[in-house]
């Protein structure tokens, strides 16, 4: 499980691409002792930047003649390719669904998305719950300043980010475009559903995702809803709008969505993977 590990800096997109950029052309940069500076980062802030490019599933690791080496993902090299400067919607929302998936290496931001059911709340009752879920789920231990300074950053990267007097701070994440945090009174957030007008996009490439992780063709309208890693947890998405998604989406993508009066099905039509709609979606995309 991670916790804590990324130094306290939400993810910025031009480290994203600064990364992206110097990995490509050196599997060991970030074993370079001077990687930092050519980031044009402080050594913490660069240690931030390798988080997410791993959390994100932008760069893997791989051992080559013994060594170890940083490597774009396939789905690293697609980005790289198509929107390298993380601005396109659809881009920010599958990294924000791969990030939100994995409870290995983000464990606080899998926990948020998928476990806490609860619409609104501060920062004290999610550090409090937070730390309730992992007491009863791990076995080992967690510091609860590293619960703290996750929750801290977590909701930094997704509400609208107040100015402030440290200039690096006053960028925005990416994810902050996605509306999946709103403040409500001072202190007080709630979960409100993604926003974008790509939803329909957004939504079939992850449910091509899930169903490809899984070796699945079929997912139920309840696990839709209501089931980890899908769309009604990581998207905040409620029934309604779940069900309105689909009665449209079949009409021009590949899935059909069956209801019956004991199991409503979503089927997928099209073996096409995730990567492959991605790329046919940007051939044919301005990104801005």
């Amino acid at each position: 499980m991670g916790f804590g590990q990324h130094q306290s800096f939400y993810l910025r997109p031009q480290w994203l691409y600064k990364g992206l950029t110097e990995i490509k052309s050196d599997p060991r940069f970030f074993y370079n002792d001077t990687h930092f500076e050519q980031l044009g980062l402080g050594k913490n802030m660069a240690k931030s930047a390798k988080y997410w490019l791993f959390s994100t599933g932008l760069m893997e690791e791989k051992r080559q003649s013994g060594k170890t080496e940083h490597h774009l993902t396939s789905l690293g090299e697609l980005v790289d390719r198509y929107d390298k400067y993380i601005q396109h919607p659809v881009t920010k929302s599958i990294l924000h669904y791969t990030l939100a998936s994995d409870p290995k290496i983000a464990t606080s931001w899998y926990w948020f998305f998928n476990v806490f059911k609860e619409s609104i709340f501060d920062k004290a009752i999610l550090i409090e719950t937070l730390e309730t879920w992992v007491g009863q789920t791990l076995e080992k231990s967690v510091s609860s300043n590293s619960l703290k300074r996750d929750i801290d950053c977590l909701i930094q990267m997704y509400s609208p980010n107040n100015l402030s007097s440290t200039p690096e701070d006053v960028i925005k994440s990416p994810f902050e475009e996605l509306g999946l945090i709103s403040n409500t009174v001072k202190g007080t957030y709630k979960k409100t559903p993604l926003d974008t007008v790509f939803k329909f996009e957004v939504l079939f490439i992850t449910f091509l995702i899930y169903i490809e992780r899984n070796e699945l063709n079929e997912v139920s309208l309840d696990e839709l809803i209501d089931g980890e890693k899908l769309w009604g947890r990581i998207f905040n998405l409620p029934r309604s709008e779940i069900v309105n998604c689909l009665e449209e989406m079949q009409k021009s993508y590949p899935i059909i969505f069956t209801r019956t009066n004991r199991l409503d099905v979503v089927r997928i039509t099209d073996t096409t993977s995730y990567l492959d709609y991605m790329e046919r979606f940007f051939e044919n995309e301005v990104v801005l």
